[in-house]
């Protein structure tokens, strides 16, 4: 197989037809694990797992610039790496025979998805700053908050998240279950002005804090996804995939995509780089987008001279562009589209989708094929597909602010 992906496609992963949804309280706090792990730990287990064989000694990207080992913070917590599979379940929703998926939903036995390749960053720079309490903010189904409680705790912190509105599905309940089975501090913020006057009490009242800002997509942060792009090069080298002419992944804070960028500039690829966005227009848009990019990409050029030139002559920020049409009314908000992503979500990775990130990039992804019928594409799935159990976890526990959610049916 040449480059361009002249091949055989690789074996395809596990599936199961049809998608999950949950409407009532019960069921929300009894939602299946994935299949692709039937034997989930609850979240107490989950925390206390110790480090396996998977986990790397040190990233590519050290390899490629030992000097950076010394001066970024790093420490092992992805399993890596990721497997890249054809996606022949979802042919026949993508109407389109080349696409391929990069399974970062499987980057952790504890929680996969994209925010863990960015703590092994974060979570050594908070160790080594003599952090105690982890303090971060998001929506009431934000993956990053499950990620921040419960690599968080794993690692010995303390964690407070404070939770601002969003619409409420399973998905949200779930995750809110999640956060409080952990032991963590979860503070109701509500409205945006309100959420960021309880994040800097909490930052006053705290011994030794550290603040970890939505999406966790700080430049230090992003290098998990330079990383990463060092991998699927290696991945392609071998023969695992084609290299992709483009690739579709979701972006909020827009974090993943900054790393890929500066990645596909590093390694020198023509790959054109789609973000699904998934929030409001006024925190993902171009303008972002390239800030995110451009900081990472000096982060990394300021830390290594052998890495400056590659990043820079390759113009990491030119070769992005936005999907726009996937939001629907904002964030959390259900769409018909995201709704009909959940059956190909599932079929492909065994576990079930949901419609704030999963669904609306899977919706983006089919646009994405619909408008480039020849090329070859990589869809990085984001969303984790494994979780600790919590169907012991009684909503009433999480005090009046959280309970009032579990009322009644949700729409997904």
């Amino acid at each position: 197989m040449n480059e361009r992906g002249q091949g055989a496609a690789p074996p395809v992963g596990n599936g199961a037809n049809g998608a999950s949804s949950v409407s009532s309280a019960s069921s929300a706090s009894s939602a299946p694990n994935a299949p692709n792990a039937p034997n989930a730990p609850n979240a107490t287990n989950a925390i206390n797992a110790t480090n396996a064989t998977a986990h790397r000694r040190k990233t590519l990207l050290f390899a490629e610039a030992p000097e950076l080992a010394a001066q970024v913070p790093w420490k092992p917590l992805a399993h890596a790496p990721t497997p890249i599979e054809h996606a022949a379940a979802a042919r026949g929703y993508l109407e389109h025979d080349r696409v391929w998926i990069k399974r970062d939903d499987l980057v952790s036995p504890i929680y996969g998805g994209n925010k863990v390749r960015r703590f092994e960053h974060l979570l050594a720079d908070a160790e080594r700053r003599g952090a105690k309490e982890l303090i971060t903010v998001g929506g009431l189904a934000s993956t990053q908050v499950i990620a921040t409680v419960l690599f968080g705790k794993a690692g010995g912190f303390d964690v407070t998240a404070v939770l601002f509105d969003q619409p409420v599905t399973s998905f949200a309940r779930r995750a809110l279950l999640l956060c409080a089975s952990t032991g963590a501090n979860i503070v109701y913020g509500g409205g945006y002005a309100r959420t960021a006057w309880r994040i800097v009490r909490a930052l006053k009242r705290s011994n030794k804090p550290y603040f970890i800002g939505p999406g966790a997509s700080s430049p230090m942060a992003n290098l998990g996804y330079v990383d990463a792009m060092l991998e699927l090069r290696d991945q392609v080298e071998r023969g695992e995939a084609p290299r992709p002419d483009i690739i579709v992944v979701p972006a909020g804070s827009g974090g993943t995509l900054a790393g890929l960028a500066v990645g596909a500039a590093l390694i020198g690829w023509p790959t054109r780089l789609i973000a699904v966005r998934i929030t409001e227009l006024i925190a993902c848009n171009r303008a972002t987008l390239r800030y995110r990019i451009d900081a990472t990409a000096r982060y990394l050029a300021e830390r290594s001279q052998s890495l400056a030139r590659r990043v820079f002559e390759w113009r990491p920020g030119a070769r992005f562009s936005i999907h726009h049409g996937a939001i629907g009314r904002g964030y959390g908000h259900p769409t018909p589209e995201a709704m009909e992503a959940l059956a190909p979500i599932e079929a492909l990775t065994g576990a079930p989708g949901e419609i704030t990130y999963s669904g609306k990039a899977m919706a983006g992804l089919r646009a994405v094929c619909r408008e480039n019928p020849r090329a070859t594409v990589l869809y990085w799935h984001t969303l984790s597909s494994v979780a600790p159990d919590v169907s012991s976890v009684d909503p009433a526990s999480l005090g009046p602010d959280f309970a009032r959610f579990f009322n009644g049916e949700v729409p997904v």
